[in-house]
Parts: structure tokens; sequence; C-alpha cells
């Protein structure tokens, strides 16, 4: 087990309202007769017992945009976590969102060497977990200007989750054998602490158990809770008894909408009276002799505790069916004078959102076209050849309000009183998005080890920085003789024989570099030919 202090990341659960119904959800959403909602001070305590974390804080569910706090909660963030610089890149119409966010999200990293002489990684700042519906579209321009990182999954296309509620006693498992397994989870050496309304607690899925089941509550909230080690868990630990996350089970669509879990879990939502289980949305697995009938798993995948629940981390969004898409606007052109702002606030008042201001109506089918699968920041406006286009929700709207707005004589006024940094030329668009990395050579053949997040990343930065995406290995069997952004996927043993078909090998293993770096030292790949991820 872990530290939280050695963790990537520590959650604040600042609710379990959510939009979706997933199966297997980690927070066991559905199950609660209540959700919850954390309050202000509980909130503003969660943050400040953070100081001095060397990680990430992110906040999540559920869905966070659903907090009806949640703007007040951004605006404490802003005043304990300062941006040092707006991401101006998320200014400018989208194409790859997903991926932009991506590439910040590595950009928030930075190697640090540990006193032994090992290279790690660390990163520091806040980050936001959501499925972007909820209020997600409301709050998109605060979310930019206030988190550091994002982690979206929209869960339009395939995901698939473990299950959850699952006791190890219902598998047969010793008390011998148990200790093993519970204390090597891949889900707390891999994902995080969190605090929750009733404390903090060294395990996310071990907090959710004790919201669902009314625990005794984690720790106080306070200054460096998180610095407790794994000998001073103590009762906490009794939540791993009814966790599935350790053991060896099976994965399930997350659009399925079903739970699937043990008879002795299968009790306990019963005598809490669950309304998932009510709703006949929960799956009694079959278990006899210790054992899952493999007719009665949800599907015939294996779970393994390197399998990402969405293969690649493009596809938690949906570029088609996403709601941050819109082509929809009004059309206007107000001239200048006297009752100028009386107008225009009478259009921003019937406007459904966004407003193209132009006299030259042959623009809006080029509008239309450049809006349509591009996500659009509403706090920008944005420059064109000869038309403005603009956002009514926008946050330097809301600071003007309507009284100033409506002695203004011209366009020119609001655009002046625009947050400078948010007024964008949507010519420079293409350049200011261009993605690359100098240090990838152009030409040069790379090879990956890693078909996760990171392996994500890598492989999109070599093609885009003008290297050659050669080949890629990984452990997991299933990942083997597949296609990874177009190159093919082989074990790790095909690099001791095969060296010379790569010039440089990029491991995509940031907590387990050191490790996996040895092994390919051990298949003769020169170290000089071995690269970290966020040394490029």
């Amino acid at each position: 087990m872990r530290s939280p202090q050695d963790m990537q990341i520590v959650l604040i659960d600042i609710t379990n309202a959510c939009t979706e119904r997933c199966s297997n959800c980690t927070r066991f959403c559905g199950n609660h007769k209540k959700p919850f909602f954390m309050d202000f001070e509980t909130f503003k305590r969660a943050v400040d017992s953070m100081e001095g974390f060397p990680g990430l804080v992110a906040l999540i569910g559920g869905e966070p945009t659903l907090h009806p706090e949640f703007e007040r909660f951004m605006e404490y963030l802003q005043t304990r976590y300062p941006r040092q610089d707006r991401q101006k890149r998320l200014f400018y119409p989208q194409k790859q969102f997903i991926k932009e966010l991506l590439h910040q999200e590595f950009e928030s990293h930075r190697i640090a060497t540990k006193p032994d002489g090992t290279r790690t990684f660390e990163r520091a700042g806040i980050g936001i977990y959501s499925n972007t519906s909820g209020n997600y579209h409301k709050y998109h321009e605060m979310i930019q200007d206030t988190f550091q990182v994002q982690f979206l999954n929209d869960h339009i296309n395939p995901s698939f989750h473990q299950p959850g509620l699952f006791a190890r006693k219902d598998l047969g498992i010793s008390d011998e054998e148990w200790i093993s397994i519970r204390d090597n989870c891949w889900l707390q050496s891999a994902w995080s602490a969190t605090i929750t309304p009733k404390g903090a607690f060294f395990c996310e899925v071990a907090a959710a158990m004790d919201m669902l089941f009314d625990g005794p509550g984690g720790w106080p909230i306070e200054p460096g809770w998180w610095k407790r080690k794994p000998e001073d868990f103590g009762d906490q630990k009794r939540w791993c008894e009814y966790c599935g996350f350790p053991l060896q089970t099976f994965m399930r669509k997350s659009s399925d909408e079903i739970d699937d879990v043990s008879p002795s879990m299968y009790k306990k939502l019963e005598e809490i009276g669950s309304p998932r289980l009510k709703s006949g949305r929960t799956h009694l697995v079959d278990i006899k002799d210790g054992k899952i009938d493999d007719r009665d798993k949800a599907t015939g995948k294996r779970f393994f505790a390197t399998q990402k629940y969405v293969e690649h981390y493009e596809d938690r969004f949906n570029a088609e069916k996403s709601l941050l898409y819109t082509d929809e606007f009004d059309t206007v052109y107000i001239e200048d004078g006297d009752g100028f702002g009386d107008k225009l606030n009478s259009v921003m008042k019937s406007a459904a959102g966004w407003i193209l201001f132009t006299k030259d109506k042959s623009k809006e089918t080029g509008v239309k076209d450049m809006m349509r699968g591009c996500v659009m920041n509403p706090g920008t406006m944005h420059v064109g050849d000869g038309y403005y286009l603009f956002n009514k929700n926008a946050i330097s709207i809301k600071k003007l309000g309507f009284d100033r707005i409506s002695v203004f004589g011209s366009f020119k006024e609001l655009v002046d009183l625009w947050i400078p940094e948010k007024v964008i030329d949507i010519a420079d668009t293409d350049k200011v998005l261009e993605w690359h990395r100098d240090s990838i050579e152009k030409g040069k053949r790379y090879a990956i080890w890693g078909m996760g997040l990171s392996g994500s990343f890598l492989a999109d930065t070599v093609k885009s920085s003008g290297g050659i995406l050669e080949l890629a290995v990984d452990k997991d069997e299933e990942k083997q003789n597949t296609d990874f952004y177009g190159a093919r996927v082989h074990a790790p043993e095909y690099l001791r024989n095969h060296g010379d078909e790569f010039d440089y090998l990029m491991i995509a293993h940031y907590s387990r570099f050191d490790e996996i770096c040895d092994e390919a030292l051990q298949m003769g790949i020169p170290k000089e030919k071995i690269i970290m991820p966020y040394e490029i």
C-alpha cells in the first residue's frame, strides 16, 4: 500500500450526484437514497488541508459540476491556486479538445530526481474529473480558467468497469491469502486517497464504502493528514474486505447500467434499501465453491490490473455527439450611435447563447462551418474577417453588467472592455494550436513501451512532431498483435532481437520507468536510446 503523500493525485469528493448510471461505479452512485453535497466550510478545510502536498488536488463526483455551490468552490480554488498563466490555447476553437487537455495534463509534470538517484515525476495544482454533462457546459469558461488538469470521460464511447461490491470471503479467499492481495491492491497503488464530507481516507473506494454503508467516517480533515503511512491506516482497511478491485474477476460495459455484486454484498444493499437494487439494475453473481461461473460473467474479458477501462485517451470524448459542440447562433448587426447599448442588451436577452455580430450575412455559412466539430470557449471574443462571435454568458459580459452596456455607443466599446487575453483572432487558430516537440527528431523511428494514457500522448506527439511510430510493446497479451496508432503491438521480448528497427524507445510508464528501463537494458537496448515520457 502507498501513503497518500506518495500519490500523484489526492481527490476531494464534493458530491455523489450524477447524470450517469454506469455499471460498477467506484462511487456506487444510485445506491444511495439521497446524494450528498459537501458544504462550503468542509470544502475549504479540505483544500487547505492539502497545503504542501507535492501532487495534484482534484475535484470529483459523481459529477462535480452538479454541486449547487460549484462556482463558489472554483472561486475559492482560484485564491488558493492562482493561475500563473491562463492556457490561451483553450480560448481558440478546439477541433481536438480532448487531445489538448491531454497535452496540458502532461505539461503539468516535471521530472525530479530522488535522493537514491532514481527519476520520478512531480506535478502540482488542481484538477477536475467530469463526464461533461450536468453543468459542465454552463461553467465551461470558468473551468478552463481554474483547473490546470481535466480528466474527462463523457461515457458515450464504450468503457469497461470492474465490479467493486465484491467481498473476498464470497470467493473463499483465506485470511492468509488475503493480506498479500489486499496490500498489493492495484487500485490503491495506482489511484488516489480522498476527502469526503465524513473525513479523509487512504483510498477513494474505502471512502465511498464508508459513505454508502454509513461507516464511522475518516480521519479529521486537517493539515498533513495525507502524510499518514500504511501502518497508520488502521480501521479504514475494514472496507477492503468488501472491495472487489484487488480481486481477479471480470469487466462489464459501463453502458449496461448494471452493478455486479457478490452474495454478501447483495444482502448489504438489501439492508440499506438500495434504490439501484430495487430498480432491478443489480446483478447477483453466481459463485460456487469460490469460483464465478463463466456463464455468469458480464463479458468474456478477464480483468487485468493494467487493463484500461478506455483503451485510448481520446476515446473518452465523443467527437460527434458531445454536448459541448454547437453551431447555433443568432446573427445581428447594430449601427453605432445613441441607443446601441440598449439594443445590444435586448439582443442578448433573447439570444440562446452565441451571437454573430456582422453586417455581412454571407459570413454565416463560414462561421457555422468553423464552429461545427469544434468545442468553443464561451468566454472568448472571436474576431474574424468582418465579424465578431461571442457568447452572452461570457464572464466579460457578466462583469460589465447590463447597466454599463446600456450606455455603449458602439461594439468597439464592448471589445475594448473584454478580458484582453480572451480576444483572439480566428485566423491564428491553426498556428496557435499546432502541436509539436522539438525534442522529437524528424524522420527518426520510435518504439513505445506501454499503451495507456502516457502511450497515447507519446504516440500523438511523435506523429505530430515529424517522428515515425515504428512499433509498440506491452505485456498485456490481449493488446499484442493489435494496432496502436498505426504501429504493430508486440510482447516486450520482441525488443531483444529487433533493436535495429527503432532509434529510440519511449517508456510510457512514468511511475515504473526505472523498473522497465532495467528490463530494456537487460534486453540489450542501449541506455542512450531510452527516453522517459517527460523528457520530450
